[in-house]
């Protein structure tokens, strides 16, 4: 459901970025999914040079969510099973260009689209390779948030990354659910309960 999630943000987006080019002179893709930690790793193949990359760089599980119930009921009586995981995802925008103004522009871009349209589904964002991967995603619902960062908070991320800082942007992808439909346990309803022994007590 990782990949999901960043799959259709990125589809949105380079469709949002192509309709500024409209006669078709710019690569096939302004986006693309890929570890921008290893930009500068010397056997590295090709395919980020002039692009927008969307990187994860952490994953949090939300924990007002944590709580769910861990049975329901089904045919068979009570299941149990453990409860969906929902996790929030932070997704960096890097734009990886030569020419510095073309940084900044296309970063601007990708600003102003995901403030434009800050929630996603299939509904609002048909992507017909998700459609057809045979996934239930009836229940895809994404948020975004501008996750502003200090500038002591930017230093140390792009230090982890191990490369140089270049134009970015962090966001805060909420939320994203992972689950697994596996019945861990079976138990039967309790309809009713009644008492073995009767207690009579005395009259006043």
């Amino acid at each position: 459901m990782i990949f999901t999630a960043f799959k259709l943000l990125k589809d949105q987006l380079d469709s949002y970025i192509q309709s500024f080019n409209p006669m078709g002179n710019d690569p096939e893709s302004h986006v693309v999914l890929d570890n921008v930690a290893t930009l500068e790793t010397p056997d590295r193949p090709p395919g980020a040079e002039e692009r927008i990359i969307l990187s994860m760089v952490n994953i949090e599980e939300e924990a007002t969510l944590k709580n769910s119930s861990h049975f329901y009921r089904n045919a068979q009586g009570i299941a149990y099973h453990n409860p969906p995981i929902y996790l929030n995802l932070y997704m960096l925008v890097s734009a990886h260009y030569k020419n510095y103004e073309d940084a900044l522009s296309r970063l601007s871009q990708a600003i102003q689209f995901f403030q434009g349209k800050s929630s996603f589904t299939l509904k609002n964002s048909p992507n017909e390779v998700l459609i057809n991967s045979g996934q239930a995603l009836d229940d895809l619902q994404l948020h975004l948030e501008l996750f502003s960062l200090s500038f002591e908070q930017l230093n140390h991320l792009w230090g982890a990354l191990g490369g140089k800082q270049m134009p970015s942007v962090l966001y805060k992808v909420r939320l994203v659910k992972i689950t697994e439909n596996r019945i861990t346990g079976l138990g039967t309803i309790v309809e009713q309960i009644q008492s073995k022994d009767s207690i009579a007590f005395p009259k006043s």
